[in-house]
């Protein structure tokens, strides 16, 4: 941070905003910097090296546990209701949901929720079923797969039981507060702006090096910025949701129950028989997943795909039905709901760039990787 605070002075200049600022305020501004850098730092670049990785976690998982994603061949030829039953007979644990094959997952993934102490990380196992032919793949503790644990270090800092997603978001304020003070810190003449984040040609060597690393460290401000924003927002919904609401209101995301159940005794429709409902709903578009009904979701969860999206984007969008019916007891695809909705429900994507495909995810992958410092988001 202070050789990207002093490189606009090798230029004989002094950065405008300085100038504004009187000369107490201004030294007071750069002490929390650097003190909330020095002292959060530590935190906020393992979340950064963390996010890096887990942008490709699902491609890295794939890597390291190929046999758990080699279905017998490209077939798609087990039913919903076939895939339940055979890891049901691996797993007895309830199922909590069901991941549908896809290009980077190619396999059936059910979810089991075994119990777990009060207060403490849910205790989830993995059976992975072979579309092709149903067998079961193997199966896996969820929880501390390599890949999803430094996904949960990313999430928890592995403190799940300690206020650790708390700590996460938190830290999330703060790499928000360094970028937009070392900005304010740092910013030059206008005359000199164009200069101060552009590499020139013919330079010396150390002026080159400087170069790079105002203009890197500039334009990586505003990825870092947005990568901060939406993770805050993951982590502490109720803060964004008023803010949001102020250009668009959004409505509350609910777990929708069957209000008038039939009768007891009335039996519920096999899980192949809501699929195709929900299909049905939404011809247009992929399944992603299932949610079986739960103690307190009485209703079928089924989430779509978005065709053509990144695969990264895992779902866009759900509707709930009625088990007994396959009524549609309530819908939140994008069609249905406000900007306001459509935001707070994109901000995952938006964290780790899956939004804007490909090239999103290699520009958030090396935010992460090249944030070595919090300092170093004034550049």
């Amino acid at each position: 941070m202070d050789k990207a605070i002093r490189a606009p002075r090798q230029h004989g200049t002094v950065p405008a905003r300085s100038r504004m600022m009187p000369g107490r305020a201004r030294h007071a501004l750069l002490w929390a910097h650097r003190w909330f850098g020095l002292i959060g730092g530590i935190v906020v670049v393992l979340i950064g090296l963390t996010g890096s990785f887990i942008v490709f976690y699902r491609e890295i998982d794939v890597a390291l546990n190929p046999a758990l994603y080699a279905p017998a061949g490209p077939e798609q030829r087990v039913t919903l209701s076939e895939v339940m039953r055979a890891a049901a007979a691996a797993d007895p644990a309830p199922i909590a949901t069901i991941l549908a094959p896809e290009r980077t997952w190619p396999v059936w993934i059910v979810i089991h929720t075994h119990e777990t102490a009060a207060g403490s990380y849910p205790n989830r196992w993995t059976t992975m079923v072979d579309p092709s032919n149903g067998k079961v793949l193997g199966r896996r503790d969820y929880v501390n797969a390599f890949a999803l644990k430094v996904y949960r270090l990313h999430y928890t800092l592995l403190l799940y039981e300690f206020w650790g997603r708390e700590l996460v978001g938190v830290a999330g304020f703060v790499l928000l507060g360094l970028a937009i003070s070392g900005l304010f810190l740092w910013w030059p003449r206008p005359s000199l702006f164009w200069r101060s984040v552009s590499v020139r040609k013919n330079v010396s060597l150390l002026r080159f090096v400087l170069d790079v690393h105002s203009a890197a460290g500039f334009w990586a401000l505003f990825v870092l910025l947005g990568i901060s924003i939406t993770g805050v927002g993951i982590v502490f919904p109720d803060v964004v949701r008023p803010i949001v609401g102020l250009l668009s209101q959004p409505t509350p995301d609910r777990s929708p129950r069957v209000e008038m159940p039939p009768p007891a005794g009335t039996p519920l429709l096999p899980a192949d028989a809501i699929a195709q409902m929900a299909q049905a709903a939404k011809p247009g578009v992929a399944i992603a997943m299932f949610n079986p009904p739960t103690a307190t979701r009485s209703t079928w969860r089924v989430q779509f795909r978005p065709d053509g999206a990144d695969p990264a984007v895992r779902a866009r969008g759900a509707i709930w039905l009625d088990p007994w019916s396959g009524a549609v007891v309530h819908d939140r695809t994008p069609g249905t709901l406000s900007m306001g909705d459509r935001y707070i429900a994109e901000q995952l994507w938006l964290h780790n760039g899956a939004t804007f495909g490909l090239a999103g995810r290699l520009l958030v992958f090396a935010a992460g990787a090249s944030h070595r410092s919090p300092c170093s988001s004034a550049a």
